[in-house]
C-alpha cells in the first residue's frame, strides 16, 4: 500500500514536471539507466545473485513508472502499455527470483525485453549521428 501511494506520489510529481517543460534529457537518462541496470539484471541472474537481481529490478520499475507518466501526459496509449507491461514483467521476475527459480526467471526477462523493443520501434527513430530520438 505505501508503494503504491509513493508511485502514485512520484507519478504527480513527475507528470507536474513534464507538464511544465518538454525537454527529452531526463527522458533520455531513464532510458540510459534502463539499459545498464538491464544488462546488470542478466548478470545477476546467471549468478544467481538474489540481491542484485531484486536491486535490479526495483531500479527498472521505478523508471518504468517515470516513462508511463511521460507517455499518459503525451497520450500515447500504445507506449503507456509498453510501460506497464514492462513493469508487470519485472515483476514477475522478482517472484520467481524469490522462489529460488533463476531459469525461470530469466524466461520471463525475454518477453520484457520484447517488450522494451516494441516501444523503441514505435517511438524512436536512429538519427543520422547514430543518437536515437522519439517520434
Amino acid at each position: 500500500m505505501k508503494f503504491a501511494l509513493a508511485l502514485a506520489v512520484c507519478s504527480l510529481l513527475v507528470g507536474a514536471a513534464f507538464a511544465a517543460d518538454d525537454d527529452f534529457a531526463e527522458y533520455q537518462s531513464w532510458m540510459k539507466s534502463n539499459n545498464e541496470a538491464l544488462a546488470d539484471l542478466n548478470k545477476n541472474l546467471t549468478a544467481k545473485n538474489a540481491v542484485g537481481v531484486q536491486t535490479d529490478v526495483r531500479a527498472l520499475q521505478e523508471n518504468l513508472a517515470k516513462v508511463m507518466v511521460y507517455w499518459q501526459i503525451r497520450k500515447v496509449n500504445d507506449a503507456v502499455r509498453f510501460a506497464l507491461d514492462g513493469t508487470y514483467g519485472l515483476a514477475q521476475v522478482g517472484v520467481l527470483v524469490n522462489q529460488g527459480k533463476f531459469d525461470d526467471a530469466s524466461a520471463a526477462l525475454k518477453p520484457v525485453q520484447a517488450t522494451c523493443a516494441g516501444c523503441h520501434m514505435a517511438h524512436r527513430d536512429k538519427a543520422a549521428d547514430g543518437s536515437f530520438r522519439i517520434k
